[in-house]
């Protein structure tokens, strides 16, 4: 007999919770989290982030959703086969949101913000609300003022052929296009670096089994990501555990 409670997905308002601390109070905030429960687990269900361990039931998982958008300005020229584009950024915005998913509804609700479950879960947040991360981006962006593309990768990107000087005319929009392309390079780096941190952090607690180290890198992200709360720092974030 199918339970049929079990595919049902709840939400779980935070007016519904109880009151949490100031500080898990502006993670919240800065994460726009929303906490839902019941229903199959999203990743399997709908084929998102792997938790990299088969036949294993888990009680809550967090899934994050991270966003960009940007106005450019710019100016562009052929020089032999190669097109120059110099760019600036009066608007350049990375925003991060998560949806916290629990497999029931927790039975002692006035220890919710206490549970070791939870607590897991909001590290996991901490991690990709890191605004040295987010900053990482931005400071990546910024930094290729002067884009470069080969013929090539222009007939590659936008699907025509450029076979003579007079047909080497861009539209505005098709510029635009081939900076996207840079800024979406940036934008997958820092994904990427996210979903590393992510899979770190259940390596080393085993999804939440144990404590994290007190010790090494995980353990500085954590606490640099916390104290950030209430000292926002821009400096970007390094690539791997190692560099910190």
């Amino acid at each position: 007999m199918i339970d049929e409670d079990s595919l049902i997905t709840t939400p779980l308002p935070l007016a519904t919770l109880p009151k949490p601390s100031e500080d898990v109070a502006r993670l919240l905030e800065r994460g726009q989290v929303k906490f839902k429960s019941g229903g199959p687990r999203p990743s399997q269900a709908n084929g998102y982030r792997s938790t990299g361990v088969i036949d294993r039931q888990f009680d809550a998982e967090t899934q994050f959703r991270l966003n960009y958008d940007f106005v450019s300005r710019c100016r562009w020229w052929w020089s032999g086969d190669v097109l120059w584009v110099r760019v600036r950024y009066p608007k350049l915005g990375l925003t991060v949101t998560h949806d916290v998913w629990l497999r029931t509804f927790p039975t002692e609700i006035s220890e919710f913000w206490n549970s070791d479950l939870i607590k897991h879960e909001l590290d996991h947040i901490r991690l990709s609300t890191d605004p040295r991360v987010l900053g990482r981006f931005r400071a990546a962006v910024e930094a290729e003022d002067r884009l470069q593309f080969p013929r090539a990768e222009v007939e590659e990107l936008l699907e025509l052929k450029l076979d003579n000087v007079s047909r080497r005319h861009l539209t505005d929009d098709q510029a635009r296009q081939l900076i996207n392309s840079r800024v979406k390079a940036h934008f997958q780096q820092t994904f990427d670096l996210i979903e590393i941190r992510y899979r770190e952090l259940d390596r080393q607690t085993a999804h939440g089994a144990f404590a994290v180290p007190q010790t090494g890198p995980l353990r500085t992200w954590l606490e640099q990501s916390s104290q950030s709360l209430t000292t926002e720092s821009d400096r970007p974030a390094s690539d791997s555990p190692e560099d910190e």
